[in-house]
């Protein structure tokens, strides 16, 4: 009441205003700034039961994204693989934070693995919140029809965000990040190149996409002395390193390798080490999903960095408007960011 008399206008407005509730309902920008104002002045702050009870809607999302490790046992901070998990997902976590605080809603927080099935999270997602932030969803047709099936809005964050209609999605392009990486090389003078893609993931869409961003950027060159051969690595460091080794061992001595994720661009740092190849003098390296790890490489790691808070914050406002409006917005692509280190000493990107 202390804040419509302030501005001016009815209960109602304010209320309509707050709550971003324009159904049958308009306010032009003059009014709506007053309400603001006031609320600012009286540092006004809303009664979230009553919102819920006024909106009919829980006033909170929920984040969804994998388990690491065993549930109920400590972490295994020996792990150099789900350390790199954690790093994304503190990115993770601090987007959707973000997106909820500015449009004052709760975060729910549900972790999904090997002891909780989806039809369970959907179920508590139905009952509790208005709508879900779905990341790194995995390669699977079955959990993609679940997903549209479910009785609440869903935003997903990750390279299966494929649209559909059905849900809202934010992904990066990973067709343009294969192009980058490899031109990132080529510019650099690597023309003997191997692609090293993690094993358990190679038949992912997003790695199936920067494999045809790498052929892509190839085949715009003529230069008869450019080639690449591709090798699948386990995401363990000495296997990976073996079989790296072993892989380099028939081919023949590369002058650029690039990695497409987790722990391989560290792994082949070792085995080059363990060769007496000297980076970036001999060897040339790159890799994915670049992260603090990569500057404390010696010497300091070349990769392409993923906007993965932004993409996270930016699902949020599709969420949000989904839920307001009903309409599904159309997905987002975003582009990652070339890190230029001393692996590769290539100063530049070009797009190709």
């Amino acid at each position: 009441m202390d804040v419509a008399k302030e501005a001016g206008v009815s209960i109602a407005a304010v209320s309509r205003i707050l709550n971003n509730s324009y159904e049958g309902f308009s306010a032009r920008e003059e009014t709506k700034q007053r309400v603001f104002e006031a609320v600012r002045k009286l540092n006004y702050k809303a009664n979230r039961a009553a919102v819920r009870l006024a909106t009919g809607r829980h006033q909170a999302i929920a984040l969804c994204y994998p388990e690491y490790g065993t549930r109920g046992e400590p972490l295994d901070t020996s792990s150099i693989d789900v350390i790199f998990g954690h790093l994304s997902q503190m990115l993770q976590i601090r987007g959707v934070t973000r997106g909820a605080a500015e449009a004052n809603l709760d975060l729910v927080l549900m972790m999904r693995g090997a002891g909780r099935t989806i039809d369970d999270i959907l179920q508590q997602a139905s009952e509790s919140v208005d709508g879900v932030v779905y990341v790194n969803p995995e390669d699977d047709p079955k959990l993609v029809k679940k997903l549209e099936g479910a009785n609440v809005p869903i935003a997903i964050v990750g390279p299966a965000a494929l649209p559909t209609g059905r849900f809202c999605s934010v992904r990066v392009d990973e067709f343009t990040a294969g192009r980058m990486a490899m031109g990132h090389l080529i510019v650099a003078g690597a023309r003997r190149i191997v692609v090293a893609v993690p094993e358990s993931q190679k038949r992912e869409i997003a790695i199936s996409r920067r494999l045809e961003g790498i052929k892509k950027v190839v085949e715009t060159y003529s230069d008869p002395s450019l080639g690449y051969d591709v090798v699948d690595l386990p995401l363990d460091m000495n296997l990976a390193k073996a079989t790296f080794m072993n892989h380099v061992g028939r081919w023949g001595r590369p002058d650029g390798v690039l990695t497409l994720g987790g722990i391989l661009p560290f792994a082949v740092m070792r085995a080059l080490q363990e060769e007496r190849l000297r980076v970036p003098e001999d060897v040339k390296v790159v890799g994915f999903d670049e992260n603090p790890l990569y500057q404390l490489n010696d010497p300091p790691l070349t990769g392409l960095r993923y906007p993965i808070e932004e993409m996270c914050r930016r699902a949020v406002e599709l969420l949000i408007q989904q839920i307001r409006t009903g309409d599904i917005p159309p997905p987002t692509l975003m582009s990652p960011k070339m890190i230029a280190r001393r692996s590769s000493e290539a100063p530049f990107t070009p797009l190709y």
